[in-house]
């Protein structure tokens, strides 16, 4: 049998799982799920953890089955080394992973230092402001007199139209007069409140405005994300990983590519030294056994 890096790619892609009709949900607790997943990448040859954290046990466990199922092992040297090219398959798809992960973050660093980029952050922030204040200012009961509640609830919209103000009023979709409407409702309010005394009337306009202004910051921030989705699809085919860390993964995937070719030259070797290398039910049914006995449940 002779098997290149495309034939390698496609047996882990199509293979089919020995487990496919189970229907246990496994462990529910966090200790067990631990347990599971220590004891679910365990076999008898290398007896140490594979996984890394994020990724799951059960995914793992069904790429084992399905590559004994279709390379069907017909002695225990044999199912060995299948083991060990399960082992190889299931890095090489977590390096394409990693090498994912670092171009997404590479698109989200470049996409970081455009002005569509330096503009969404604050956005976000001063939507955030101004929801927690009217969160704060719409809370039930309402304050009906001057005090300590009706102080906090001041602060906290004063403070998130400042952020307004020092953040976003550049953008020409927030209109000025909507923020200047907010401060001359605030002063009125504390002015009240130094004084001892407590406007509905003013309450409810500055609740108004302040709510109008949000509706504002959220059609600046959806109109924000639009442009940084679009920006982030150009950015895509320029963001490549550093040299030096596409290097690491060169370096990686060829030693990866490198031991599943001589493991599965040796298996090769094996099934032509073996009286007969058909693989037939009986042999699937072989495979089956070899692959529970590398399974250690401990």
């Amino acid at each position: 049998m002779v098997m290149d890096i495309a034939d390698i790619k496609n047996l882990a892609a199509n293979v089919k799982t020995l487990t496919a009709g189970a229907k246990s949900t496994g462990p529910k607790t966090e200790t067990g799920k631990l347990r599971c997943a220590v004891n679910a990448v365990k076999h008898g040859l290398a007896g140490k953890n594979l996984l890394l954290p994020g990724e799951e046990a059960q995914e793992y466990e069904n790429k084992l089955d399905g590559i004994f199922s279709s390379m069907a092992p017909k002695n225990d040297a044999e199912a060995e080394i299948v083991a060990l090219v399960a082992d190889d398959l299931w890095k090489l798809g977590r390096l394409a992973r990693i090498e994912k992960g670092l171009t997404l973050g590479r698109v989200e660093e470049l996409l970081a230092q455009t002005s569509t980029g330096e503009r969404s952050e604050p956005v976000t922030r001063a939507i955030t402001a101004v929801g927690t204040a009217l969160m704060c200012w719409t809370r039930e009961p309402t304050p009906s007199e001057a005090g300590e509640e009706l102080g906090r609830r001041i602060k906290a919209i004063s403070q998130a139209v400042a952020i307004v103000e020092a953040t976003v009023l550049e953008v020409p979709a927030v209109p000025a007069e909507l923020v200047e409407q907010c401060d001359d409702l605030i002063a009125k309010l504390q002015t009240d409140q130094h004084h001892g005394r407590f406007s509905p009337d003013i309450y409810m306009k500055l609740g108004e405005a302040a709510r109008t202004l949000m509706g504002v910051l959220l059609d600046v921030g959806h109109a924000e994300a639009a442009a940084q989705d679009e920006l982030r699809a150009a950015v895509a085919s320029i963001a490549l990983p550093n040299k030096e860390e596409l290097a690491k993964l060169a370096k990686y995937r060829a030693m990866l590519e490198t031991s599943l070719q001589r493991r599965l030259a040796a298996l090769d070797q094996m099934r032509k030294l073996s009286a007969s290398s058909a693989i037939g039910e009986a042999a699937v049914d072989k495979a089956k056994e070899y692959r529970v006995k590398l399974r250690v449940v401990a």
